[in-house]
């Protein structure tokens, strides 16, 4: 209530009221704030400020991910071949504007390491032992004798790892890659246990019982097989046979290569020594 210049009384209007009211209640509330930190929108400042704190780093990494992506890239643009020089074969040379050449040792010497080790050639080969097992004195009426036949298998194999560049030349005028290459070597026999033939035995009038061999007389036996079976193959002169066939086969895989590098060139295979 206030009081006019009559001596009377006047009435507040009720909106001036409610308006102090309200400022009050703001006052109040701001010095209750205060004293507790930020009030009830604590926690919701704190999520927005962790929510843009992830935006931020996700955006960093995401620049950082495309700049190394950019310099690669710019990497691979100014990344340039050898000289025209370094290539075996110069098909097409526009200096400032390019060339376009074939390289016949990088495409061998890869397929090479590759394959290594390669079978040229095959073929079954037998031999026969005679064992004997004398009995007192060394006499008929008391030995008895069996055949044995081995079977074996002789593999010859180029060794296609030992492939160097000055294995392979190349002329121009001929259009031929020449690519020299070591002999055909034979592998060890395989002698097939299962497919030992064993003869009956020849025994004397007064000869009983069986033959006698030992593991290690077995072994000895089978060595001396196998060296028998060698010294035929050499008599028979089946290494030149292997060689003929590694000429074919390691024609069959190269020349191929050769002709995906470029066409025209064939392929002549040689001996090392």
């Amino acid at each position: 209530m206030n009081e006019n210049k009559d001596g009377g009384r006047q009435t507040v209007p009720e909106s001036e009221e409610f308006l102090k009211r309200v400022e009050e209640a703001a006052r109040e509330g701001a010095r209750q704030g205060a004293r507790t930190g930020r009030g009830g929108g604590f926690r919701f400042y704190d999520l927005l400020r962790s929510l843009v704190l992830l935006a931020l780093i996700a955006g960093f990494c995401f620049i950082g991910w495309r700049v190394m992506t950019m310099t690669s890239g710019l990497r691979e643009l100014v990344e340039r071949e050898m000289p025209v020089e370094g290539h075996d074969l110069v098909l097409e040379n526009q200096g400032f504007l390019g060339y376009t050449a074939a390289d016949f040792q990088d495409a061998i010497l890869g397929d090479s390491q590759q394959k290594k080790s390669i079978t040229v050639y095959e073929t079954s080969i037998r031999d026969t032992v005679q064992l004997t097992d004398t009995g007192l004195a060394r006499l008929k009426i008391f030995s008895k004798t069996q055949l044995l036949t081995y079977k074996g298998t002789a593999s010859y194999s180029v060794d296609l790892g030992r492939l160097t560049r000055d294995d392979i030349t190349l002329d121009e005028a001929g259009m031929t890659v020449h690519l020299r290459i070591p002999h055909a070597v034979l592998e060890p026999i395989n002698i097939k246990e299962d497919e030992i033939e064993f003869g009956d035995v020849d025994r004397g009038l007064l000869a009983f019982g069986k033959m006698k061999m030992t593991p290690e007389d077995t072994a000895k036996v089978q060595t001396e097989a196998r060296n028998k079976m060698e010294e035929r193959l050499e008599e028979e002169k089946t290494a030149e046979q292997a060689d003929k066939f590694a000429v074919m086969t390691v024609w069959d895989i190269y020349q191929p290569i050769i002709d995906a590098v470029t066409t025209g060139y064939s392929l002549e295979v040689e001996f090392k020594d």
